[in-house]
C-alpha cells in the first residue's frame, strides 16, 4: 500500500504560490532593464512570459519572467494592452527568441545567485 511505482511520466504540478527561490528571482528580475523600452528603477515589474518554448514547465512557468515597465505592461501599447505578446515584440522591436534569450538568461544568474548564497 505504501509502496508507489515511479513510471518517470509525472510532471510537477502548477502551483501559484512562488517558492521562496523564486520570490527571489522576482526581485532580481524587478532590478533589471525594462526588456521593451530599456528604462530602469522603480516600475520595473516581472511578467510571465506566456509564449511556449523548451524548458518551461507550465503556462505561467515562475522561472520564466521578463523584466518590463509598467507602460511596457500594462499600458496601451504594452503586452496587455495589445493582449498578445507576439504584437508587442514586433511593435517594440523585438523577437520571440530575444525573449527566450532573456528570461533563461535572468534564470541563469539567478541560479548562480543561490549557489553563491548557499
Amino acid at each position: 500500500m505504501g509502496w508507489t511505482p515511479d513510471h518517470k511520466r509525472m510532471r510537477q504540478t502548477y502551483s501559484p504560490i512562488l517558492s521562496a527561490a523564486e520570490k527571489r528571482h522576482e526581485a532580481r528580475v524587478q532590478t533589471s532593464l525594462c526588456f521593451g523600452c530599456g528604462t530602469f528603477g522603480e516600475g520595473i515589474e516581472a511578467h510571465h512570459l506566456m509564449l511556449p518554448f523548451d524548458g518551461k514547465r507550465w503556462r505561467r512557468d515562475h522561472r520564466y519572467r521578463l523584466p518590463v515597465c509598467v507602460a511596457c505592461h500594462r499600458g496601451q501599447r504594452g503586452i496587455h494592452g495589445f493582449g498578445r505578446e507576439a504584437l508587442w515584440l514586433s511593435y517594440v522591436g523585438k523577437t520571440l527568441a530575444e525573449a527566450i534569450a532573456r528570461v533563461k538568461e535572468l534564470w541563469c544568474d539567478s541560479e548562480a545567485a543561490e549557489r553563491l548564497a548557499a
